[in-house]
């Protein structure tokens, strides 16, 4: 990766393609649903009320907008979807409040768009679909054929609309939460039993072996005491991380932010790393702009570089070299990971970031770790107001992402 080459940009910079909002969309299971009468009956109740031929209920991921429900004139097209970029829609997700539009050819925001253009929406009102933990997903909307000035009561009513909209998709969310947890209750004990049982069947093993004393003064108990001491240390690291994630998660872990030179938490970071990359062939180099500091707590940050290296050393192959750059970005310090690994499949980009998630379920027993380092990460970066996220090719390696702010962050945020 050459000086000037900009990594791929932080989806959490664009309100339309937030991986959090993305998830909490598709989590609705509404995206390319079928029409339902819970929804037709309130965009009914929009035109009407509101006077309109055409009102709609549009759920809008980062490239197309779908019409989960349409009132509409004869011959308004059937296709539900559209082209988000060219939305008028996608204005009430950017700016997270109503849009009211009297004449799109006079908006700049939508004087160019397909909609206008091929459709004739000339008069706009909609109000953003806005979940209770914050997340937009789409918009209950009315449009006209003609210029119209809306009224401050017009914009009141479609709001409260809105309103039993998320309703509606919000009780939906709690019934599907509730059987997630529940699933996700029966996986996590099958999980933690199996990480328990394996090392736990392996110390029992070396150390019967050794009660029995068939093994005395040999080189295979020698061996044997390595390979219990190992997984007493697997045993330790399970339970360390599981432990801080759960404090993390949950904020009863407090962390020590202070002004830290970048490269002094680097050089900690990698020498901790050395003698694992050494011992797989793998060299780590680092690039960091002089004088960087962040504002952050150095030991929880070398956590996070230690997990980020280790992992990148790991999934290596011999004679590679994992970087690590640190570069200032005005207020955040971008740091990237980068080896030139296996990659990560596009489909575990997002899912690697849970609990116990690996790429291959070989990992765990090929590589070691116990599964919960990059959800570590994650939430380590995500408590410093940072954010996290990766860029890889299957087969051509993978680059690890994450911010940290150079300056406190204000009171109450």
């Amino acid at each position: 990766m050459s000086r000037d080459s900009e990594p791929p940009q932080d989806p959490g910079t664009d309100p339309l393609r937030d991986p959090a909002r993305l998830a909490a969309l598709h989590a609705t299971a509404l995206l390319g649903s079928a029409p339902e009468e819970s929804f037709d009956r309130l965009t009914r109740i929009a035109a009407e009320f509101l006077d309109a031929p055409l009102a709609l209920v549009n759920l809008l991921d980062d490239q197309r907008q779908f019409a989960k429900s349409c009132f509409a004139p004869p011959g308004w097209p059937d296709d539900p979807n559209s082209p988000v970029e060219e939305s008028y829609c996608r204005w009430t997700i950017v700016e997270r409040q109503p849009v009211v539009i009297a004449d799109a050819r006079k908006d700049e925001r939508v004087r160019d768009s397909v909609f206008l253009r091929d459709l004739n929406l000339v008069s706009y009102l909609g109000v953003p679909l806005i979940l209770s933990n914050g997340h937009a997903l789409g918009t209950l909307c009315v449009a006209g054929f003609e210029p119209r000035e809306w009224t401050e009561r017009e914009v009141r009513l479609l709001a409260d609309l809105a309103a039993s909209v998320t309703t509606e998709v919000e009780l939906r969310l709690d019934v599907a939460e509730r059987r997630q947890i529940a699933r996700l209750k029966d996986e996590f004990v099958s999980i933690v039993a199996h990480e328990l049982r394996t090392p736990l069947t392996s110390i029992r093993g070396s150390l019967g072996l050794l009660a029995s004393g068939r093994l005395n003064g040999t080189p295979q108990a020698q061996r044997m005491l390595e390979i219990a001491a190992q997984n007493s240390d697997r045993l330790v690291r399970l339970i360390n991380d599981m432990l801080d994630l759960d404090r993390l998660q949950s904020g009863r872990l407090e962390l020590n932010p202070a002004r830290v030179e970048v490269a002094r938490l680097v050089e900690q970071s990698m020498h901790a790393v050395e003698g694992a990359a050494t011992g797989v062939q793998v060299t780590l180099e680092a690039r960091i702009d002089p004088g960087l500091d962040v504002w952050a707590d150095p030991d929880r940050v070398v956590q996070v570089l230690v997990n980020l290296l280790s992992n990148a050393a790991k999934f290596s192959p011999p004679g590679a070299v994992v970087e690590v750059v640190a570069e200032n970005r005005g207020e955040q310090a971008l740091f990237q990971v980068r080896d030139r690994g296996r990659g990560i499949p596009a489909d575990k980009l997002d899912a690697i970031f849970e609990r116990f998630r690996q790429v291959d379920s070989s990992d765990a027993r090929d590589k070691g770790g116990t599964g919960l380092g990059l959800a570590i990460c994650r939430s380590i970066v995500q408590q410093h107001g940072g954010r996290v996220w990766v860029a890889s090719e299957w087969g051509k390696g993978s680059t690890f992402f994450f911010t940290l702010p150079r300056e406190p962050r204000p009171a109450g945020e």
